[in-house]
């Protein structure tokens, strides 16, 4: 697919995809340099995404408990 093929959302999302990537390199850079942090945040991020998942699932069977 040429360049001149490529929709404004795909070049976006891509774009988006690109500064995620960097973000998330750049966050990894900067928790590994500062070690107190780093090992801090080594336990605590999935703690905090288990956290996050464990809301998720219950605001959907709410939800799903809801509508029956």
């Amino acid at each position: 697919m040429s360049a001149e093929q490529i929709t404004p959302g795909a070049r976006a999302r891509r774009a988006l995809l690109i500064d995620v990537i960097v973000a998330a390199l750049l966050a990894a850079l900067v928790l590994s340099l500062a070690a107190g942090l780093g090992v801090v945040a080594f336990f605590a991020l999935p703690v905090f995404l288990l956290g996050l998942l464990w809301i998720g699932i219950e605001r959907t069977v709410t939800a799903i408990r809801r509508r029956r």
